[in-house]
């Protein structure tokens, strides 16, 4: 059986979660960084849409719940990289990570690793792709529109997870 993704959790995605996700990535290709004022946008939006949502559908709160432990165990990790091989992870990506865990989680444990794995995969393409262009070794790119794009990569990777892991 196909886990069913609540309309809801797709209306927080497209509505609350996409717009400040666009402008960071916007600013994140352009200028490489992410500012902390829209960082903190994207998080008590999407935040406050799904404590909302969890208030107002009580079968939710279980899966909301594990979401919000997970986006604050990965954030803390990606924040202690980012503190111990700066080179490694930006301190915004990290300060970013969080929501994108959040919002990924929310919509369930097999979209939360096709984005994990989508994210790992389309950075890893797209960092050989810039080192090929550039010629040059360690070349840093903006890796903000990729992490952002974690929720919508775990949504199209989703079926493939759940058939990897011998789901319907």
């Amino acid at each position: 059986m196909v886990p069913e993704i609540s309309p809801f959790l797709i209306g927080v995605l497209l509505v609350v979660y996409l717009p400040p996700a666009a402008v960071l990535s916007w600013v994140d290709g352009g200028e490489h960084r992410l500012p902390n004022r829209w960082v903190a946008v994207l998080t008590a939006a999407v935040g406050t849409a799904l404590l909302a949502l969890g208030l107002l559908l009580p079968p939710l709160r279980g899966d909301l719940r594990t979401a919000v432990v997970l986006a604050l165990v990965l954030g803390i990790g990606a924040i202690l990289v980012a503190l111990v091989a700066p080179t490694l992870l930006g301190m915004g990506d990290a300060k970013t990570l969080p929501v994108v865990v959040l919002m990924a989680a929310s919509l369930g444990g097999e979209v939360l690793i096709a984005a994990l794995l989508g994210i790992a995969l389309l950075a890893g393409v797209l960092g050989m792709v810039v080192m090929a262009a550039t010629r040059r070794p360690g070349v840093r790119f903006a890796l903000g529109p990729v992490l952002l794009a974690g929720p919508f990569l775990g949504l199209l990777g989703a079926p493939l997870v759940r058939a990897a892991l011998g789901g319907a």
